[in-house]
């Protein structure tokens, strides 16, 4: 009997040692996982954090770029934007304007998480609207003449019209394309004739209004760039050069270069700036103005004489001339080009419309009025 005791209390014993040891593992395993969810959320909360983190450098600086790492504690978060035209993450293109898709990647301890936003950048300037001469893909004061196979369209963007204007004759010859309006004072031709019906087609025409006009002038200003030689940031009182790679300013504090005599560009240039020229411009061979922000232009290029380019030339600007501005060759624009006296493409011309960025124009002819700019909108936002 006493041995059968024994042998049940032994039994107990080990009965409850190993029920102590499941529950300690359990409360071990239970623990472990609460450390591991904690830092799965704190994960998340650093990922959404970072999108918070975007749209306030966003609304600041709209070429603003992300960020290889930010240390928070115990964690960071690295951030990315891209262009898109996209509704969605991995969407398909769907026109939006200014759009961002910004991805944000969380860490804290171990644990990593992702969030994704669609941004749209706001589309009022903040400041007043730009001068009216400027609000065209191409605007001439004198005649205007197509000839070669010319492309004057959106760069990328069909909600943006690409327009032409003319303050006298506008002429068209051989397999040119016009995505806006065309609108003309004294007339307008084309050969064949019935290419300006067929050619000129607006990508946004909701009162299904004539695609060519007859309209009344629009007015130009006399441009002196010794006007405004006191604004400038950077003087050369003769002839200039920019060969290699020229970095200018930011959209907030553009550089302002005054050149007294001819400029010549032959290289790239980066940044925001505004280009004072008395004499003229010539562009001729690999000539390369980058892009920073695809909803406007990053250089103004205001010129006393003549522009001329020549050759594999790629312009992103906004190009005002008080003379004539001729194109000739594999030349693409981005941007828009207006001129006093006449313009003139030969060749494989193209034009890819770009609104005014109003930064570079308020300086030199500044307007008033205008929309007030407003904090990035969120369009879309995914987590993983």
């Amino acid at each position: 009997m006493g041995r059968m005791l024994l042998i049940i209390v032994m039994g107990a014993g080990i009965i409850f040692s190993v029920v102590s040891l499941n529950i300690n593992s359990s409360n071990t395993s239970m623990v472990s996982n609460a450390v591991q969810q904690y830092d799965v959320v704190m994960a998340k909360n650093y990922a959404s954090s970072g999108i918070e983190f975007a749209l306030k450098n966003l609304s600041d600086d709209t070429t603003w770029s992300g960020v290889n790492s930010k240390s928070l504690s115990n964690g960071s978060f690295k951030i990315t934007v891209v262009n898109t035209s996209a509704k969605y993450f991995n969407g398909p293109g769907a026109g939006v304007v200014s759009g961002r898709l910004i991805t944000s990647i969380g860490t804290y301890s171990t644990s990593a998480d992702t969030v994704r936003a669609v941004l749209q950048l706001p589309t009022g300037t903040g400041t007043a609207p730009p001068p009216p001469f400027l609000n065209y893909a191409v605007c001439s004061g004198n005649d205007f003449s197509l000839n070669g196979n010319t492309s004057i369209t959106d760069d990328n963007n069909n909600g943006w019209n690409a327009n032409v204007h003319t303050n006298e004759d506008f002429k068209m010859n051989g397999n040119n394309s016009i995505d806006g309006f065309l609108t003309y004072y004294s007339s307008a031709s084309s050969n064949p004739s019935w290419r300006l019906d067929s050619a000129i087609n607006p990508n946004v025409n909701p009162n299904g209004n004539p695609a060519h006009s007859q309209v009344p002038l629009i007015e130009m200003p006399d441009y002196n760039a010794d006007d405004y030689k006191s604004l400038a940031t950077t003087v050369y009182n003769g002839n200039k050069s920019l060969t290699g790679n020229t970095v200018l300013g930011t959209k907030e504090n553009p550089e302002i270069i005054y050149v007294g005599g001819n400029l010549t560009l032959n290289g790239n240039i980066t940044g925001y700036g505004i280009l004072l020229v008395k004499g003229d411009v010539s562009c001729n061979g690999n000539v390369t103005i980058n892009s920073i922000d695809p909803s406007g232009n990053n250089l103004g290029l205001y010129v006393n004489g003549n522009l001329n380019a020549n050759g594999n030339v790629k312009l992103y600007a906004q190009i005002y001339s008080n003379n004539n501005v001729n194109l000739n060759g594999n030349v693409k624009v981005y941007g828009g080009i207006t001129a006093k006296e006449t313009v003139s493409f030969n060749g494989n011309v193209s034009v890819y419309y770009r609104p005014t960025t109003t930064e570079l124009t308020q300086p030199i002819w500044p307007t008033t009025g205008g929309s007030t700019a407003s904090r990035p909108q969120i369009i879309s936002y995914f987590e993983r």
